[in-house]
């Protein structure tokens, strides 16, 4: 329960509703949504383009070594004598053979374990051979032999290759065949005695096959020196048919991997790398055609880890979540103080536009006071001056009628005061106040009122109560006025309670003794809220004999003391008015 604020009007406009506030809030709240979105898609678009640019860069590294190695391994090919003048390295061809070595003893370690205990189907060795571009790949027991391609007169002649393995004296056996010039091998056999199967599985590469068997090493080699750079996943080498020829995982050189993406790759020829993402691996995959060497063309697959660009992406999702949410807290706070101050600025238009239209009011009502003063107040006063000649010398002699004679001329005399009275109200409102000042206690005004009320709270059983302190400031008042203001308070409270109830005046300083606060409390009826802002309004009332002006006239006089007045009330619970009047300053 709040005071209303002084002045006849005081339904509360808005320059901004709180509808229009959270709109308004609303519709900055969407833009950070839409800039929060479009920044986190611009920032993955930038972090994949700089990850597409490294996975670029390791393809054209990756094809620029692999072309260098190709080349040196043809070269040296096609002279091998220069090898002796080479230092070991990679490229190497004595070191490139013994690396087909291991990788075909590997080969068919990994066979063993893909077979099992069961016997090999001829398609099986058929793949394998095919895959890996072997001269041959066989298995042979004592009392059975298959190989691809067909070939059981070449694995007799070699019977003294596979005796020592099928009777048990080695686990293993390898028999090459170099160029007595140069120490480079032209053919190469393995072999491995089966751990969990029968028999024996052998390999046979001639001249050709170990043309790309070296071939093959030197990609694995790439992959191995390249995979740990960056934000390498895999590096994976395939032929155009899709056959894998070296893998960062080496288990799966010689499978074959397709898909659309890989597919394309080839009918799009050299160009720039293609990108996929695999969001499930997370995984930025970038694959291109790849020359190799003069007749060899193969496509170089890159991945590439997205894992800190996600990482990096919730970090700014995050932080840009925590600045929104800061900018809607202080746009919010920003946006109801300017709504605020406007409202007070546009309170103060009000009231000046209310003083306006109270001087309007009053200069009409001087209009009307001036016509009604010059038009009734002659004919009053000879109706008067007839009602007392009447009374003195008209009297009928009877005591009866006398009496009665009597009690109806002042009646009448009584209507026509009354109606004089009504007059010097309309005056007051319309002409300029001319206020008699002087020093007053207000406490003696207070106490006067408390007695002439003393008789009506009798009667209606209302209880008085004196709040008064005993040291008030001494005020500059028109003493007859403030009075008339103040019983008009006095009055109102009095009527709202018909039943009874508690009536208290009170009066204080306040704020150092620079103004004194008055309050007139009642338990009455109350006021509802919708006419609160209209209890100031000329002839506005309630009752049902009342002439709406008693508080505005208490209005008036204490706005022209410099004072203002203010109200509150509930309903079934009571009014409270409070007046305030300055203290005067100290002449000097």
């Amino acid at each position: 329960m709040a005071f209303l604020p002084k002045g006849p009007d005081r339904r509360k406009r808005w320059v901004f509703r709180p509808l229009f506030l959270l709109i308004i809030w609303g519709l900055l709240a969407l833009l950070l949504l839409i800039n929060g979105i479009y920044e986190t898609k611009r920032l993955k678009d930038n972090l994949y383009r700089l990850l597409a640019d490294e996975g670029s860069a390791l393809i054209a590294g990756l094809e620029k070594s692999a072309q260098t190695a190709f080349a040196s391994a043809s070269a040296l090919e096609a002279f091998p004598e220069a090898s002796a003048f080479l230092i070991p390295s990679p490229s190497n061809p004595l070191a490139l053979d013994d690396s087909v070595v291991d990788l075909l003893l590997d080969l068919a370690f990994q066979v063993d374990r893909q077979v099992g205990s069961r016997t090999p189907e001829e398609n099986e060795l058929a793949g394998i051979a095919k895959a890996w571009h072997l001269s041959l790949v066989a298995w042979v027991s004592p009392r059975r032999t298959l190989s691809y391609p067909p070939s059981p007169e070449g694995l007799a002649e070699k019977d003294s290759f596979y005796r020592p393995l099928l009777e048990g004296k080695a686990s293993y056996n390898i028999q090459r065949w170099e160029k007595k010039k140069t120490g480079q091998m032209e053919h190469l056999s393995v072999a491995i005695v089966r751990k969990a199967g029968e028999g024996i599985l052998a390999i046979r590469a001639d001249e050709s096959s170990l043309r790309t068997l070296r071939r093959r090493v030197l990609l694995q080699e790439l992959v191995e020196e390249w995979k740990g750079r960056g934000e390498t996943r895999y590096l994976i080498f395939q032929g155009e048919d899709l056959e894998i020829w070296a893998d960062s995982a080496p288990e799966r050189i010689g499978q074959k991997e397709e898909n659309d993406f890989l597919r394309q790759v080839p009918v799009r020829g050299g160009g720039e790398a293609m990108a996929r993402e695999l969001g499930e691996q997370k995984v930025l995959e970038m694959a291109k055609l790849v020359i190799l060497g003069p007749d060899s063309r193969g496509i170089l697959r890159v991945g590439l880890s997205t894992e800190r660009v996600k990482e990096i992406l919730e970090t700014d999702q995050r932080n840009l979540l925590l600045f929104s949410l800061f900018l809607l807290i202080f746009g919010g706070a920003g946006i109801a103080f300017i709504s605020r101050m406007e409202n007070r600025h546009l309170a103060r238009v009000q009231e000046m536009e209310e003083k306006v239209r109270q001087s309007e009011k009053l200069s009409s009502l001087a209009n009307l006071a001036a016509g009604v003063a010059h038009e009734i107040r002659n004919p009053l006063n000879a109706i008067g001056m007839a009602i007392q000649r009447l009374q003195r010398e008209f009297a009928p002699t009877p005591p009866d009628a006398q009496k009665e004679y009597l009690r109806f001329t002042d009646v009448l005399r009584g209507e026509v005061k009354r109606v004089n009275q009504i007059i010097e109200q309309f005056l007051f409102f319309a002409r300029p106040a001319r206020l008699d000042l002087q020093t007053v206690q207000i406490r003696e005004v207070l106490k006067d009122l408390l007695l002439l009320a003393r008789e009506t709270a009798d009667q209606h059983k209302i209880q008085l109560i004196d709040g008064i302190a005993a040291e008030i400031p001494l005020l500059k008042l028109d003493r007859q006025r403030m009075h008339e203001a103040l019983w008009n308070l006095v009055n109102n409270s009095l009527q709202a309670m018909p039943q009874g109830g508690r009536l208290e005046i009170s009066a204080r300083g306040h704020q150092s003794e620079k103004e004194v606060i008055i309050e007139i409390s009642d338990t009455g009826e109350g006021i509802p809220e919708d006419h609160l802002g209209r209890i100031f309004d000329y002839y506005f009332t309630t009752k049902e004999k009342g002439m709406g002006l008693g508080l505005p006239l208490a209005h008036k006089i204490i706005q022209d003391h410099g004072g203002t007045i203010e109200v509150r009330s509930v309903v079934e619970k009571g009014t409270t008015f409070r007046v305030t009047l300055p203290v005067p300053g100290e002449e000097g």
